[in-house]
């Protein structure tokens, strides 16, 4: 079965090292993970060469809140059902 990584939930300082452990980009100092990090990297999916890229968009999208192409850290508090900032 599908195994994804998990942490305590308001475990700010855990939930943060995962979250940078995962992405990739980084702009003004503030980092992001794509999409495509959360999709592929973290959650392990679709990580073929042979998987369909539509797949991957489909499900990227839904992580990809505002359309800009990063996964915020609110994305991923919100994510985890946690209140606690980072």
């Amino acid at each position: 079965g599908l195994q994804v990584q998990t942490t305590k939930r308001g475990d700010p300082h855990e939930l943060r090292n995962i979250f940078l452990q995962y992405a990739s980009t980084e702009v003004d100092g503030e980092h992001y993970m794509t999409p495509e990090d959360f999709v592929q990297r973290y959650l392990g999916l679709y990580n073929d060469p042979n998987s369909n890229p539509k797949i991957v968009q489909l499900l990227a999208g839904v992580a990809d809140q505002t359309k800009d192409g990063k996964c915020q850290r609110n994305f991923w508090t919100d994510y985890y059902s946690s209140s606690y900032p980072f």
